[in-house]
């Protein structure tokens, strides 16, 4: 039961976490617009992907058009020409022992300073920005004044209803093993509690009383359950943030039960 309460809850964190996800990429998500001017806040940029061992590494070069351009989500201080500040997960990256092609590669800036959690997508994403003055004459390149959508995040237009019904069919059977298992948990040890009830009626219990006594053990079985995959469920929660599954990774503060469908 416990288990099964776990893997509930894992569950029911599925929103939060993928809202989690998309809201810092929105974050930081740079919309170039062609009209617009150099100004204070202003700022040309420029995307430098590259990858390393299958792994997507996620740059951006920026050179500001004033004093005063608008500083991407998580990083305190812009970089300046020949600097860069990058996520943990690529810090730490750079400084094994076999990633010599990629300091190769990014040998150009010097790493000043590291993106907080807040400018990441996950803890494992490679991301890093770097100072530039060299993007070209200050009439060309892509120019933007702020990072995010200036309208919100996120869609405020109803789902529609087919999609509703497909995505609640899937969580039913995805779930439905869940249900089954913790089934097959509640009924271990059946023959042994059908024994200690006859003994009940033997010893001289009535039939109420049996099925009182019958009733606390399955509630406290369900209670001490419920105590324990709540347990499971932070503990596995706690060490989430060093699991990658198809480049997915998350923070822990991400895995939270939604409430409605935690209780549920």
């Amino acid at each position: 039961v416990g288990l099964g309460v776990a893997l509930l809850l894992g569950a029911s964190s599925i929103p939060n976490l993928l809202d989690a996800r998309n809201a810092r990429s929105q974050a930081r998500y740079i919309k170039p617009d062609g009209e617009l001017r150099a100004s204070d806040r202003s700022f040309r940029y420029q995307d430098s992907d590259t990858s390393f061992r299958d792994h997507a590494v996620h740059g951006v070069l920026i050179q500001p058009d004033g004093a005063h351009p608008p500083l991407p989500p998580g990083v305190q201080k812009l970089p300046g020409p020949g600097e860069m500040v990058v996520s943990p997960a690529l810090r730490d990256l750079l400084r094994d022992s076999g990633s010599g092609l990629l300091r190769e590669r990014l040998k150009t800036y010097r790493v000043v300073g590291t993106i907080a959690d807040n400018g990441v997508v996950g803890p494992s994403e490679l991301v890093y920005y770097a100072g530039s003055a060299d993007l070209g004459p200050a009439d060309q390149g892509m120019r933007a004044d702020h990072y995010g959508s200036k309208e919100g995040y996120g869609d405020t237009r109803p789902m529609d209803a087919k999609l509703v019904l497909v995505i609640i069919i899937a969580c039913v059977v995805l779930l439905m093993p869940v249900a089954i298992f913790i089934a097959t948990a509640v009924r271990f040890g059946g023959e042994q509690r059908d024994r200690r009830l006859a003994a009940l009626r033997l010893v001289g219990a009535d039939r109420q009383m049996t099925r009182r006594i019958a009733a606390g053990e399955a509630l406290f079985g369900a209670l001490l359950g419920l105590v324990l995959g709540a347990a499971f469920f932070l503990l596995g929660r706690e060490s989430i943030g060093s699991v990658t599954i198809w480049d997915i990774n998350v923070f822990p503060a991400d895995v939270s039960p939604v409430p409605w469908l935690a209780t549920i």
